[in-house]
């Protein structure tokens, strides 16, 4: 056994492990036992808290990568091109694909999901329509047609697949470089131990229920691939395992940036490899894939995005929850989400996906918890640094976990966000090492107590962080479902508040309840409340407040968003909304004339009104009802109507009425042309699905007409 590998200050009989003294390159038939039980168990225990996953829908950044990302839905050689010569977000946002800061090139994963796509999706892609209008892509309406296939089932599947193969890998990698911890009994392991607890722990539950998540995935695969490559290496000195560990490295950089730091941890785990096979020169040949692999990875990174590091390119505090902080505050503020990563890997609750502004609160220097944080990292980066030399578990882990973590750690470089849980999936291995390593010193005491205590300890970690995970899963269902359970706990985010705000609007639209509705006025106030600046809180509201006939606090929200950004589209849209239904409502005389039959003094009052505004595109409208409806003059009506969409396109009324005056012709073609267009532009108009229903009807097209059955 290596020397020093023991903490000091133990006392024997308690603190002191069996060691397994059988040489590393020979596996007993016992140990082939021990590690299919391990392998078993393992697999087993993963099934058991992710088999929930396989009946969830889609959730969160899902949408981005999936149901509205033109390369998943695309498909063929055009897609595979974009996905690895583009920013990852391209494909969701279009050109403008720097507003997440740093910018996304993580095309392994999201290959992927295109394949998948493919594969499973039948029938959404022409469903869908036109892909290039990123409009009709963002229809939320098409996210029915996903579920309709097994789709969602099969992407949940493919990531409780590689996760299962992820923790086997990392139990096999661990089993390789500490083979001397495995006592007699099959329990006693400490690679099986640390895996076991990285395996079912709750932190994790995003990386796997969300099946963006497997990016994180897939990073990791890669990069324990490439390890266990060097580690074959060194045992065998094969040149072919150093070009299997370039590809695996690829893979996994491809797939998330984070892979990059085994460029340290490879050279850290064969300084801990017990092996008389390693020479020095291993330690420089296993890294020369590595090498080729990260040369490579930001040669293309830099291709698609076009710099190294995209700057944030919006002063938005989503996008940058430190850009009204000095760095000192910055600092601080870093450390005491270090604190709360910590706290979460022991006692995993509560959890929750969003961690912005300000549900962390910016501090100071002057907390005393910073202080006190700070210097318990120190201490604990200083003991991993001085135990280096004995090759300490601990030492290890805490290393371990420095490097990985440090990438994400907000310290060098802005994320984007506070922190994430999904940040800690890589470093994780090391905090489980660690805890693994005590359950293990207990497990192989030569006193009996401390062992049952070992097994005891394990099975109570086992239980809660199962009953925890298997839980936490059902939340990751569907947007809905996520953001109305994890605003109880994010409950001072801004993004949350909007994200649940949004959520009870929809809910609000289908189910007509008070208290959704209430719910939704609530969240939204409350995310404007934490930022009066919040772009996204006062586009919902303004549609809320639309529906619910508040016009004039639909108005002041539409024109707060179009202060804040003067060119968004849906802010003008809503401003306009609220500025032609007040005019509606002067012309509401007009139309009550028309409805009683008195055809020439709605025409004398319209155009009396047009007198006065003749740019008042509502009167415009009324004006073409007047002729068409009013009149039977149905030709110079649809002339009327489309000289309105000509200067105002976007304008659905008259592309409706236009609609059914040519059902009225009999000309189909174009009544369905013009009403289709309408309800693209307000797919929330319930009189426009009633006359799509009415026009399919009349044309004998019985399933069309049923899509808009009322």
């Amino acid at each position: 056994m290596s020397p020093g590998i023991f903490q000091e200050g133990c006392k024997p009989e308690v603190c002191q492990p069996r060691v397994n003294e059988v040489s590393p390159g020979i596996i007993t038939t016992k140990t082939m036992k021990s590690q299919n039980i391990h392998r078993i168990i393992l697999t087993a225990l993963v099934i058991l808290c992710y088999a929930n996953t396989l009946t969830l829908h889609f959730a969160l950044d899902d949408r981005m990568v999936i149901l509205e990302s033109k390369y998943t839905i695309q498909g063929g050689w055009d897609s595979v091109k974009e996905i690895f010569t583009e920013d990852t977000f391209t494909g969701y946002f279009g050109s403008d694909h720097a507003i997440v800061a740093g910018g996304r090139y993580r095309p392994m994963s999201q290959l992927t999901y295109m394949i998948e796509f493919q594969l499973f999706g039948k029938g959404i892609k022409e469903k869908i329509g036109d892909l290039d209008n990123f409009g009709n892509l963002h229809n939320a309406a098409h996210e029915d047609y996903f579920y309709e296939t097994p789709l969602p089932f099969v992407c949940h599947l493919m990531n409780l697949l590689y996760y299962i193969l992820l923790c086997l890998l990392i139990y096999e990698v661990l089993a390789r470089i500490f083979p001397q911890f495995t006592g007699e009994k099959w329990y006693q392991s400490l690679p099986f131990i640390a895996t076991l607890l990285f395996a079912i722990h709750p932190i994790h539950t995003e990386v796997v229920a969300n099946v963006k998540g497997r990016d994180e995935i897939f990073a990791l695969l890669g990069a324990f691939a490439a390890l266990w490559c060097s580690l074959k290496y060194v045992d065998t000195k094969k040149w072919y395992w150093l070009v299997i560990s370039l590809l695996a490295f690829t893979f996994g950089i491809f797939s998330k940036e984070n892979t990059i730091t085994f460029l340290a941890v490879v050279p850290l785990s064969l300084y801990f490899l017990n092996s008389d096979k390693k020479r020095t020169s291993d330690y420089f040949i296993t890294l020369i894939p590595l090498v080729i692999g990260t040369v490579f990875f930001l040669w293309a990174r830099y291709k698609a995005l076009g710099s190294m590091m995209q700057p944030d390119m919006t002063a938005n505090i989503l996008n940058n929850p430190y850009i009204r902080s000095t760095r000192a505050q910055q600092i601080a503020t870093v450390i005491i989400t270090w604190g709360i990563y910590l706290k979460l890997l022991f006692f995993p609750h509560p959890l929750t996906h969003d961690y912005y502004p300000h549900q962390i609160a910016i501090t100071d220097f002057s907390n005393p918890l910073v202080w006190l944080l700070l210097v318990g990292f120190i201490a604990m980066v200083a003991y991993g640094i001085w135990k280096l030399k004995k090759k300490t578990v601990p030492a290890f882990g805490i290393l371990y976990f420095v490097i990985t973590f440090s990438i994400v750690s907000n310290l060098l470089f802005n994320v984007g966000t506070f922190m994430n849980e999904r940040f800690v999936f890589m470093s994780s291995i090391g905090f489980t090492l660690i805890v693994g390593w005590w359950i293990y010193l207990l497990a192989t005491a030569k006193t009996p107590i401390f062992r049952k205590a070992a097994i005891g300890i394990t099975a109570v970690i086992c239980l809660l962080f199962g009953i925890k995970t298997f839980t936490r899963n059902f939340t990751w269902m569907d947007d809905f479902t996520l953001f109305l359970t994890d605003v109880k706990t994010s409950d001072n985010s801004i993004k949350c508040n909007i994200s649940a705000g949004g959520s009870c609007l929809q809910i609000w639209k289908k189910s007509h309840k008070e208290r959704d509705k209430r719910d939704a006025y609530r969240y939204l106030e409350k995310a404007l409340k934490l930022d009066d600046h919040a772009l996204n809180a006062y586009l919902l509201l303004s549609e809320l407040a639309y529906l619910d006939d508040n016009y004039d606090l639909a108005y002041q929200a539409a024109r707060n968003a179009t202060l804040i950004d003067p060119e968004n589209p849906q802010g003008r849209n809503l401003l306009q909304s609220a500025e032609n239904t007040q005019k509606a409502h002067e012309l509401d005389p007009v139309n009550k004339l028309l409805d009683e039959g008195k055809v020439d003094d709605a025409w004398r009052e319209v155009n009396k009104i047009l007198e006065k505004d003749p740019n008042n595109v509502v009167a415009q409208n009324v004006r073409g009802n007047v002729v068409g409806r009013g009149y039977g003059r149905i030709d110079e009506a649809i002339k009327i109507f489309e000289g309105i969409v000509a200067e105002h396109p976007d304008f659905s009324s008259s592309w409706e009425n236009m609609g059914i005056c040519y059902a009225i012709k009999r000309d189909f073609t174009n009544a369905e042309r013009c009403l289709l267009h309408a309800y693209e532009l307000t797919p929330d108009n319930d009189n426009i699905r009633l006359n799509l229903y009415y026009m399919y009807t009349d044309k004998g097209d019985a399933a069309e007409a049923e899509k808009y059955k009322p």
